[in-house]
Order: structure tokens, then sequence, then C-alpha cells
């Protein structure tokens, strides 16, 4: 994608099609979405990044930050790290640990992809504990994740026992944190 002198803010259309890219990538790595959510195009939020369901929690849509609104860095960043909630979308229950890594991991992954420099973040000390105890279960995180949710058909019903299906020689610790659901701000 080419991110010219147009601002995020400005290009509605080029942050839908970031949007469906990402999407794209995210059903490679970590497998489908659930096809009867619906995923709305991306707006913008003052309290963002975050996402926003609908009333009927019938799908949902990005909220990115204001920052995001002038930067196309922080506009993939953002939507990136989003989009792995869209993959599932559980009506706002709270997110485990593990999906918050492989969010951030994405995240970042999205950021280098895209020509972007990732320095220095995550900023926030949540993000980076779950990026690093995510990076304890396997070289590839992606791999562990995708066959998890295959098995449990979403982020937010891997439990312990289907990790350690896969994961058969890591700390059982590392996996109770990793099934925490942390508030992440």
């Amino acid at each position: 994608m080419d991110f010219d002198k147009m601002e995020p803010k400005d290009d509605d259309l080029k942050v839908f099609d970031l949007q469906n890219e990402l999407l794209k990538e995210a059903e490679i790595l970590l497998g489908s979405r659930d096809s009867s959510k619906k995923i709305y195009h991306p707006s913008w939020d003052n309290d963002g990044p975050h996402i926003r369901y609908s009333p009927s929690k019938d799908g949902a849509c990005a909220e990115l930050g204001t920052n995001a609104k002038n930067d196309w860095m922080m506009c993939v960043y953002q939507l990136a790290h989003e989009v792995i909630h869209l993959l599932d979308q559980h009506g706002g229950d709270q997110t485990t640990l593990l999906e918050e890594g492989i969010a951030v991991k994405f995240s970042l992954d999205m950021l280098e992809k895209y020509g972007f420099e990732s320095t220095d973040l995550p900023t926030a000390l949540t993000y980076k504990n779950a990026l690093l105890t995510l990076n304890k279960i396997d070289s590839d995180p992606y791999k562990v994740v995708k066959k998890c949710r295959q098995l449990c058909g979403n982020f937010i019903s891997i439990d312990k026992i289907t990790l350690l299906s896969i994961c058969t020689n890591i700390d059982e610790s590392i996996l109770d944190i990793l099934l925490e659901k942390p508030i992440m701000r």
C-alpha cells in the first residue's frame, strides 16, 4: 500500500482498504474470522484505539485514536492491533493476555511490512509484557495461536488444556498468565 501525502483522516477509502489488507493478513496467520459478525469502516475516537460494538453486537468497528488521524504509521499500528480483536468479536468481554499479545505482535509485524519503524513500541508496559509473555510459548506464536483458534473456535475459548496440548514443553505458569484477562490500559 502506498502511503502518500494525504493524511489518514482525509482518506477514508485508503484506511478502509488498509483494514481489509490487514484482515486478510491476520486470517492467513491466525485463521478465518467469525464471518457471522460484520466489520464496519474504521473511525476515530478521542479514547481510542479500541473496538466499538454495534448495539445488537452483530458487528464492530475499530475506533482509532486521534493521534492516528495525521500519521500513517500510527494508523497502521493501531488498526493492525484492533483487526486482531475484530477476528472473533466477543461482544466486549475482556480479552486474554494471549489475544493482546498476538495483537501487539501483529501490529509490530505490520509496521515492518509497510516499511515503518517500530523501535520503542509498544510504549505501555502492559502491552510490552503481553508480547514478552506471548513470545515464550513458541518461536512462531502465530502457529500456536492459529491452531488454538482452530481447536477452540475463537480467542476467548482458548484454555489451558488446549495450550498444553500444543505447547508441551512450556512452564504452565506462563500459560496461566496468558489466560489472564487484565485491563490493558
